[in-house]
């Protein structure tokens, strides 16, 4: 005999596996940033601006997250869990959030400085 499983079983555990993959893939994206600029200090041929090609990396990674975190923190609201489960959704979103933040203020970072470069050479 079979044991029977409750209906929102793979629902629910679906909705969980999602909200650790966007957990995964905001801590990934929080970290390309500061690993890149750690490859370019560490290497002569890669410069700090050349650290700057991470930058749309760290932003799909973190939006991603953003998206899957905010999925499955709704899912698991709709299902009404008693025992919760919307943490790990809830912290994959607020880093998925702080990843594009982070993403978007490198870019305007270096197309400041690039601005600030411009500016210079037309004096």
């Amino acid at each position: 005999m079979q044991p029977r499983l409750h209906p929102l079983a793979a629902p629910t555990s679906s909705s969980k596996a999602r909200a650790w993959v966007a957990l995964i893939l905001a801590l990934l994206g929080l970290l390309t940033l500061p690993v890149a600029v750690e490859v370019s200090r560490r290497s002569t041929g890669i410069g700090l601006l050349d650290a700057g090609y991470a930058i749309p990396l760290a932003f799909v990674l973190g939006l991603v997250a953003l998206i899957m975190a905010r999925r499955a923190r709704q899912n698991l609201r709709w299902l009404q869990l008693r025992e919760g489960g919307t943490g790990v959704a809830t912290v994959a979103y607020i880093l998925g959030a702080v990843t594009v933040c982070v993403a978007i203020t490198a870019a305007l970072s270096i197309g400041f400085y690039e601005l600030v470069l411009a500016y210079q050479r037309s004096r």
